[in-house]
């Protein structure tokens, strides 16, 4: 007899993973009752599910916080509901763990799941090759990590067991109080190693841990939060086996620094488009340094990527190689004849700013008012994506433009086959896997030089179609596109294809892969890609940049070893994006000047702002927070309230039993901040602000001073409003310097003999 089936889903983030769940359930012959919020995020696959046989749906109400858990947490409570009557509860998201945990408090003998799937029983096993990513094909999403499968199933066959270990996010936003209830749930439910769904596949044993997250902003914290998870799914603590495949250097590679067996071999691939964002946080940037220095081997998809992050970590430079996506060209195959004026748009990605749909758009409107026949196809989901719709309507083009949901991997080559041209506009790539797979499957690609795809590219850009600069103006891709329609008679595919599965097939790229494992030097790239210098010119990375300026300016620097003059720059309290000041150091170093930076940021925020490597920075930030007027706001309004709370809530915690109090705890933590913040805005700050320059000259004479030759100094600019008393004691105590704060470029400006 099926046993009766309670799935709770009271977020907007797994819908679709619920929608499939139920399905399958229901399809077993298991009654299912699905509990969910009543939104409209959940209105068309409530109703869907509704018509299925055994499927009953309840819609919850929301509260003012936009949240289900209040009523949920009645729904628990009646003796008579769909709770009282469940033999199995799933669920199936962040925001139904509290609720669930209710329930089984309540009930002991109610079975808890989070997941639907036949395990049989399965647990981590110890294997002989471990791959770890955050991204793979799930309920969920389908489609996300499919590359990463496909570099695990080319190796599978000579790897011996495979583990696949998915950290899966389970994120959505959720009011404070409905937050707290998730992360003390969640410290209760890690205690459980068989809510962690372990699978067979055909690539091996798949691992699928739910990271329930709410709120992501650091990276640091977050994958914290994916290793506690992770961490009841290994039985000795440790993933067992003698070769890892991490990917991603902030997810996979630190999991891997962390939980790998020391003796075990550790491969690191970087995809991510979103480097820069981690190394701009100083303890996600350290975590990936710290990744770095365990990797056997480092693996980048792209030059761009390598050099990125060379850029930013140069003493590790010689662990990176490159070795692509791959790419199953099986799955693709030549389509039918193409209209010769390519008049089938088609893009498929993201519908997000950075890929530059918005653009897109509107170049398709300038093209449409010309050419009446031409079409547009959208394949994707993002944050674009209802404005893109909305933005159909207003240009008329609603017969024209369609905006479809992603596609299945297997049924992308269908999808190229309707179509006459793939355009990809997107601002930044790291590899650009679309581009590669268009040209597989027999279709021209317009595509922006946005990193990935020149290089994969490389040498048969136009047998491929063509590139396109990347900008926000879409009278660029509209003229790109007028260009490649009048030289389409020199497109070939068929070549370009021959090209690329060299490259990028999943026997070239699964040959360099053992090759890693085995610990065998890579061999030399049969086609060689273009050079540095001879790429075009495309967005680079701010560390990249830093990199690229300062060597220019070696190039260029004064063949004299005498300055043209020395200043000193005085930015005690810098704004966030310091672009003037910047310029300013950089334009008087480039015309030969000797300059100084002093500030109260540490060298590593003016790096980040691109100030020229060759610009000394003397910061007086630590001096300043050792003050006793900051440091001891710090510990009476923050620390020592903290440091009690904290206590509290171990303490709290203890209770395995009831999350009450801790909750309470957790609540008393959150009244604490908004007030600490509060105080320290409010009033601390408005105090402070009247006193801080006379500190910052004390700080700044003490510490900045001994490093500053003011005697030899011809200048010191004031930048900010905290550094004028800083300045103006100097110039009481240097007459001959020159103090102001108008950062004139003229001043240093070439004399005329």
């Amino acid at each position: 007899m099926k046993s009766h089936v309670l799935y709770l889903a009271l977020g907007t983030y797994r819908v679709r993973a619920a929608r499939e769940h139920v399905k399958e359930l229901a399809s077993s012959g298991s009654p299912v009752v699905l509990v969910v919020a009543d939104g409209e995020e959940w209105a068309e696959t409530a109703d869907e599910l509704s018509r299925l046989d055994g499927v009953e749906v309840v819609r919850l109400p929301l509260d003012k916080h936009g949240s289900a858990w209040p009523a949920a947490k009645k729904l628990v409570g009646d003796k008579s509901g769909p709770f009282a009557t469940a033999e199995r509860l799933i669920a199936g998201d962040a925001h139904a763990l509290p609720a669930a945990w209710a329930a089984i408090r309540r009930r002991p003998e109610l079975t808890l799941e989070l997941e639907p799937a036949n395990t049989d029983g399965h647990t981590a096993q110890p294997s002989d090759l471990a791959v770890i990513t955050p991204w793979y094909p799930s309920p969920n999403n389908p489609y996300a990590g499919s590359f990463v499968q496909a570099m695990t199933a080319a190796v599978a066959g000579q790897s011996g067991r495979v583990t696949v270990i998915h950290t899966e996010d389970w994120s959505g936003r959720a009011h404070p109080a409905l937050n707290d209830a998730i992360k003390v749930t969640v410290n209760r439910l890690q205690e459980r190693s068989d809510l962690i769904p372990v699978v067979e596949s055909a690539e091996g044993t798949v691992v699928r841990v739910p990271v329930p997250l709410t709120h992501r902003k650091n990276y640091g914290p977050w994958v914290a939060a994916q290793e506690e998870a992770l961490l009841p799914a290994l039985p000795t603590g440790k993933i067992e086996a003698p070769l890892v495949h991490a990917h991603t250097g902030i997810y996979g590679g630190v999991l891997a620094l962390h939980l790998a067996r020391p003796d075990a071999r550790v491969v690191v691939t970087e995809h991510s488009s979103f480097l820069e964002k981690v190394f701009a946080q100083p303890a996600a940037r350290e975590l990936y340094g710290e990744v770095l220095e365990r990797a056997d081997a480092f693996l980048c998809v792209s030059t761009r990527l390598r050099d990125q992050i060379a850029a930013e970590f140069p003493a590790y430079a010689h662990k990176l190689s490159v070795v692509p996506n791959m790419i199953d060209f099986d799955r693709f195959t030549p389509g039918p004849d193409r209209s010769a004026e390519l008049l089938s748009w088609l893009y498929v990605g993201r519908l997000i700013k950075p890929k530059g749909v918005d653009e897109l758009l509107e170049a398709f409107a300038l093209v449409a008012k010309k050419e009446p026949r031409a079409t547009l196809t959208l394949v994707g989901h993002g944050a674009r994506e209802e404005d893109l719709i909305a933005h159909v309507d207003e240009l008329g083009l609603g017969d024209r433009v369609s905006i479809l949901p992603p596609v299945s991997p297997e049924d992308v080559n269908a999808l190229m086959h309707k179509h006459d041209l793939l355009v990809h506009a997107s601002k930044g790539e790291t590899f650009g896997m679309t581009v590669v797979e268009a040209v597989a499957a027999g279709l021209p690609v317009l595509a922006t030089r946005s990193g990935g795809p020149q290089e994969s590219l490389a040498g048969i850009e136009s047998k491929a179609g063509a590139f396109m600069d990347v900008s926000e103006d879409p009278r660029v891709i509209a003229d790109a596109y007028w260009q490649l329609r009048r030289d389409a008679a020199g497109i070939d595919l068929s070549a370009a294809r021959e090209v690329l599965e060299t490259r990028y097939g999943t026997e070239a790229v699964a040959k360099q892969l053992i090759s890693v494992y085995e610990g065998t030097p890579l061999p030399a790239a049969e086609v060689p890609l273009p050079a540095l210098a001879e790429r075009p010119e495309q967005p680079e990375q701010p560390a990249q940049i830093a990199a690229t300026v300062a060597e220019k300016q070696d190039e260029k620097a004064p063949e004299s070893t005498e300055p043209v003059g020395r200043a000193v720059i005085l930015a005690l309290t810098p704004p966030g994006k310091p672009r003037r000041i910047v310029d300013f150091a950089n334009y008087l170093t480039e015309v030969g000047v000797e300059v100084t930076v002093v500030s109260g940021r540490a060298g590593q925020f003016w790096q980040r702002a691109q100030l020229d490597s060759r610009v000394p920075v003397v910061s007086i930030e630590d001096a300043e927070k050792k003050l006793r007027i900051p440091r001891g706001e710090r510990f009476l309004v923050y620390r020592a309230p903290r440091a009690v709370l904290r206590r509290a809530r171990r303490v709290a915690a203890r209770n395995r039993k009831s999350i009450s109090p801790e909750l309470a705890v957790a609540s008393v933590q959150r009244a604490h901040t908004r007030a600490a913040n509060a105080f320290h805005k409010k009033i601390f700050n408005r105090g402070y602000r009247e006193i801080r320059p006379q500190l910052l000259s004390r700080v700044a004479k003490r510490v900045a001073l001994p490093e500053v030759r003011l005697d030899l100094a011809d200048h010191v600019f004031v930048s900010d409003i905290n550094s004028t008393v800083t300045g103006w004691k100097w110039a009481k105590a240097h007459p001959h310097l020159t103090v102001t704060m108008h950062m004139d470029r003229e001043i240093y400006a070439p004399k005329d003999e």
